[in-house]
């Protein structure tokens, strides 16, 4: 049964608005009154609601300005197969953070395949120890190019690799729509339910109401590719520890692993930041 992983597609999105051209029906045109051109000018409707964009910014704004991340969560993820079937798999996953360049990942499939990851410095370590295999490879100094180049490098579904950058303000630029869906109880916390819409991406976030904003869920559709599949991440667990244990991005050859060599890619440079 075909179960591939494919990578996380671009948030980023540009939408273009074609000029409308107005002409003159006059047998000889006359120079253009700016007035009446101005008048002409049809609106473009902002489909952006302010009060969503700004909870998104109160969220956004708050997880940057962490020094130190720790968060559980459970994530659902869709595999459309050749004959159009969806299939949903699940994988839990613990992830901590500590900026500018220290990064601790572990995940645990429902098919078995445990992983961990540590970045520290310019070192990152990738050990699959369902199959006892590690490797170690040279990284960028930075935890946002560490993300663009494991998400290169593992292709396989990232759904919350968004929200561990050092600049959230992708996520506002891209939305060509916002949306206040409404308050929402997740988990007996109280939400807020905000809705986004790219060129060809949607996606829903559920952000906790009060002093801490913390994104609660999050739900992505890729209407363009095939099947339209979706991802969605509860998030059970934040934590802001004002310190980490030393040896937590540290890594340790497991007992008896193989080391394995790997064809590391160039990461991808990008204007905005995030991945594409």
């Amino acid at each position: 049964m075909k179960r591939t992983f494919w990578i996380l597609l671009s948030l980023f999105c540009v939408l273009l608005w074609p000029a409308v051209v107005i002409q003159s029906i006059a047998a000889e045109p006359a120079e253009s009154d700016p007035a009446v051109m101005e008048e002409l000018e049809p609106e473009v409707e902002d489909m952006r609601d302010p009060e969503a964009l700004a909870e998104l910014k109160k969220a956004t704004d708050f997880l940057v300005a962490q020094p130190r991340l720790k968060l559980k969560a459970r994530i659902f993820y869709d595999v459309i197969q050749d004959d159009g079937r969806r299939l949903q798999f699940e994988k839990n996953g613990e992830i901590s953070l500590q900026r500018p360049n220290q990064l601790y990942v572990e995940s645990r499939h429902d098919d078995g395949i445990w992983r961990k990851l540590w970045y520290q410095g310019e070192t990152l370590s990738i050990a699959d120890l369902s199959k006892n295999r590690h490797t170690q490879v040279k990284a960028p100094p930075t935890i946002d190019e560490t993300l663009d180049m494991v998400e290169t490098l593992i292709k396989e579904p990232q759904p919350l690799a968004d929200l561990l950058y050092s600049d959230l303000d992708h996520l506002d630029e891209q939305a060509i729509e916002a949306d206040i869906v409404g308050d929402s109880l997740l988990q007996d916390v109280p939400c807020v339910h905000l809705a986004f819409r790219g060129e060809t991406v949607d996606w829903q976030l559920w952000v906790e109401q009060g002093e801490n904003p913390y994104i609660r869920k999050v739900a992505v559709s890729y209407r363009e590719v095939p099947g339209s599949p979706q991802y969605i991440a509860l998030i059970n667990d934040w934590e802001t520890p004002k310190r980490f244990n030393d040896d937590l991005f540290t890594f340790v050859v497991p007992k008896d692993s193989e080391w394995i060599k790997i064809l590391m890619p160039m990461p991808r440079k990008t204007e905005e930041g995030g991945p594409q």
